[in-house]
């Protein structure tokens, strides 16, 4: 390849990179009020019923929120530095990789714990497990519960399920959502660590806008570990009628969503 053709070649993917990022965070300014991200997971559904129009909260906050492909992105990342969110529930690692950046984010509290889980073909404890690239509280959770030697393959999160179907895996790490969605033997991955954190920009750590919006965070959160709110939320999100049995799941692996205290 000479270089003429090499310069174009870099120009092109230059191009491509600015106009998907230029798509992806022009969205951001039809968000009004406290905007937040989120993922789509347990942590995610979480806001979605915030926002929804079957909870009380939305008539005491101003808020909207957007779904993030993956919060260890680049492009979450150079989103949050941009100033694109007043708050993020977002993985430890990559609220972690935020803070050490040098942006000015918070950690305000734990958000949901125990929503990562493993699944398996079989019921027994697997030699080799997939996990989300980037997240080594992923890896440590794995194991501190089934042992040391398990090796661990990072990998892109949608690749996950894919790489168990193929047998290139013998287990994965899911957020009990994505878990639900797929068959096969889900095993929980208790920790005292959250598997999701919600930060908020520094900006915003007095203003009483963010003490509306905890407010009604800490109701939703309470609401939804009531079993018949799940009940109803997983079944809009699953699209499912009958979503007893995922429910079952989601109490076994012992996912509860937490409430936050502000700072004095």
């Amino acid at each position: 390849m000479n270089k003429r053709n090499l310069l174009g070649g870099v120009v092109i993917v230059i191009i491509i990179i600015y106009l998907g990022l230029s798509t992806w965070l022009g969205s951001r300014v039809e968000m009004n009020g406290l905007r937040i991200a989120c993922n789509d997971d347990a942590a995610g559904l979480l806001i979605e019923y915030l926002a929804g129009k079957n909870s009380d909260a939305i008539k005491v906050v101003d808020m909207s929120y957007q779904q993030l492909q993956d919060c260890c992105s680049s492009q979450t990342e150079l989103a949050l530095s941009a100033g694109n969110f007043d708050l993020a529930v977002l993985c430890p690692d990559s609220a972690g990789k935020l803070i050490a950046s040098g942006q000015p984010y918070q950690v305000l509290g734990a958000a949901v714990v125990n929503s990562i889980v493993l699944v398996t073909d079989e019921d027994t404890v697997p030699q080799t497990v997939g996990y989300m690239n980037a997240r080594e509280v992923q890896k440590r959770l794995v194991r501190s519960n089934l042992g040391s030697s398990i090796e661990m393959k990072p990998m892109l999160p949608a690749a996950l399920p894919y790489a168990l179907e193929r047998g290139a895996v013998e287990g994965i790490v899911l957020d009990i959502l994505g878990a639900l969605k797929i068959g096969g033997y889900r095993t929980p991955l208790p920790s005292r660590y959250p598997t999701s954190v919600l930060v908020v920009h520094k900006d915003l750590l007095k203003s009483p806008e963010l003490a509306s919006f905890i407010t009604a965070y800490n109701r939703a959160a309470g609401e939804m570990n009531q079993p018949e709110i799940l009940t109803a939320e997983l079944a809009q999100k699953l699209e499912l009628e009958n979503v007893s049995k995922e429910v079952q799941v989601w109490l076994e692996m012992g996912v509860q969503f937490q409430t936050i205290e502000l700072p004095g």
